[in-house]
């Protein structure tokens, strides 16, 4: 079936400031598959490009969580670069008011906060949405000054707290994937508003307590509220085994997280993609026959022998990020 894509979570700016010519196609696809050309040629319309920052010693870190200018600092640069993008007419960059005319056949781009640290405080949220700022993780794994990560027992501190209500004023949506459990309690309590996960699979078929993935009562969570799960392709986060060796997840295991996830749903239209293609691992990390976004239509024909519809294959490849990013 010929359809084009929208991807939840792709680290765009984090992938070109780590050195790649993301103008290019991929010359070496044993270690990498994304760039402009590779997306815009295996149909990928849009995605959730990242602001992704993390405190550390690495292209996008910072010393600190609370050296808020330096967090700023790195969150600004890949801000920079995606309106650089655009200008040149190689993107799309959705909910701004840049004043170039779109490129109709760019590479759409919904702006997706991965780590809030570079949100200073919260007199900061106007800015960062009217900058096109759509979407926010409250942290990354090891955690922000907003609250606790998937590495971290801690939940929202009360600065997170605020930040909640300051998000929720805005209409910006929350990413649920990388909270602590104590943090996506706290979320839960302290908002009312549609949670997403943009990357996550079911905690509940692998063989692991990690809380990078979703119990099925966060999954039954998110849904009740109306929001979307993203299947984050990384073989660790499919396999059974939990295995961080290449070669050990396949289309079926995802085609089994994603019927898992639609049971808790009960329904068929609020799972989607969010890949998370090339987030600080190589292909040899992604499912067997499922590589490179060019592969995605496989995905969709397991799917479709096991049942799914022609209008349910649509709502996974793009209809469900469709309807809550309100972007066709």
């Amino acid at each position: 079936m010929q359809t084009h894509w929208v991807d939840g979570h792709v680290d765009l700016t984090y992938i070109a400031l780590g050195g790649r010519n993301i103008l290019k196609e991929c010359s070496t696809p044993e270690e990498e598959c994304i760039s402009i050309p590779d997306l815009k040629n295996s149909n990928v319309k849009t995605i959730a490009g990242t602001i992704y920052t993390s405190p550390g010693d690495h292209v996008l870190g910072y010393d600190s969580s609370e050296n808020r200018d330096a967090a700023f600092s790195q969150g600004k640069k890949q801000l920079d670069l995606y309106r650089d993008l655009h200008t040149q007419g190689h993107i799309n960059l959705l909910h701004t008011n840049q004043e170039v005319p779109p490129n109709s056949d760019a590479l759409e781009v919904i702006l997706l906060m991965e780590g809030a640290d570079p949100i200073r405080n919260i007199d900061d949220v106007a800015w960062w949405h009217e900058q096109g700022l759509r979407i926010v993780g409250l942290t990354w794994s090891v955690g922000t000054r907003y609250a606790g990560g998937n590495n971290c027992k801690h939940g929202l501190t009360s600065e997170g707290k605020a930040l909640v209500s300051a998000l929720d004023a805005h209409n910006i949506l929350h990413d649920a994937s990388h909270l602590s459990e104590q943090s996506f309690e706290d979320l839960v309590s302290c908002t009312d508003t549609v949670i997403i996960a943009s990357h996550s699979n079911s905690r509940n078929l692998l063989q692991t307590d990690s809380q990078r993935n979703l119990l099925d009562e966060q999954a039954k969570e998110i849904f009740n509220r109306g929001g979307v799960i993203g299947l984050n392709l990384c073989t660790m986060f499919l396999s059974k085994t939990f295995s961080k060796k290449p070669q050990t997840a396949t289309i079926n295991d995802c085609v089994e997280h994603i019927f898992h996830l639609c049971d808790l749903a009960g329904n068929r239209s609020q799972i989607a993609l969010g890949s998370d293609f090339d987030g600080g691992f190589t292909p040899k990390h992604l499912p067997i026959g499922l590589k490179h976004p060019s592969q995605l239509p496989t995905l969709l024909q397991q799917l479709q022998d096991n049942g799914f519809s022609e209008d349910e294959l649509h709502s996974f490849a793009h209809g469900a990020w469709e309807r809550l990013y309100k972007i066709n």
